[in-house]
């Protein structure tokens, strides 16, 4: 089980350095239904890894019966890391000009008006529709079914994989709880440095992850 967590470990970390949750969840703690929407967004988002890797780990043919990686598990790393190298090229090609004053995404344009529903499906769907996330919480899921035989193990590795990715989403929630009277001006610094930022540490994050992926399912393919 430690070497199935400490497999996807990369990944789990990959999901959980992402600028736009973060960024959601603090606009969600400075609004004014904070003690409603952020724990539902972290709910939501986890519940999306969770989701997305129960999946994976239903997918056959990922390790042989004593529990090493298959043919299929390489290419399936070479996949998704060409994925994720292509929308990082997207992402390129799409940034805003150096000059140019950062843009409030949409997403976050809207959240002052979420309520219970909106957030948790909006946490949700930050892991099912962004690319990125995706991508990686597959490839996360895959080396621990890759390194495992045992249905509890994957289960317990899935919640460890969970629990890590959501720990950047958690902990601002935590902190307002805990220190509500800072929570606003601390945010607030934090908000506006991901939306300036959120290009270059996103793409940054899809190179470097897309490139590890390609490295490690070409040396599970010469392996087998």
């Amino acid at each position: 089980m430690l070497e199935a967590i400490a497999n996807s470990l990369p990944m789990c970390v990959g999901v959980g350095l992402s600028p736009l949750p973060i960024a959601a969840v603090l606009m969600m703690l400075l609004s004014k239904r904070a003690v409603e929407t952020a724990p539902a967004f972290l709910a939501g988002w986890i519940l999306g890894i969770i989701g997305v890797g129960a999946i994976v780990l239903t997918v056959p043919g990922i390790e042989t019966a004593r529990g090493e990686p298959t043919l299929l598990s390489g290419v399936l790393r070479i996949v998704i890391g060409v994925l994720l190298l292509l929308v990082a090229i997207r992402q390129w090609r799409t940034r805003p000009a150096p000059d140019a004053a950062p843009e409030t995404p949409s997403l976050l344009a809207r959240i002052d008006g979420f309520r219970f529903p909106q957030a948790l499906f909006t946490g949700l769907l930050l892991i099912v529709v962004n690319p990125k996330n995706l991508l990686l919480t597959v490839a996360g899921a895959a080396a621990i079914d890759a390194a495992l035989t045992d249905t509890a193990s994957m289960v317990a590795s899935l919640l460890v994989f969970a629990g890590i990715a959501s720990l950047t989403v958690a902990v601002p929630v935590l902190i307002y709880f805990v220190e509500r009277e800072r929570a606003d001006a601390l945010f607030g610094e934090w908000k506006k440095w991901l939306i300036r930022n959120n290009t270059t540490v996103v793409l940054v994050l899809l190179v470097v992850f897309g490139t590890i992926l390609i490295a490690r399912g070409l040396r599970m393919l010469a392996a087998s």
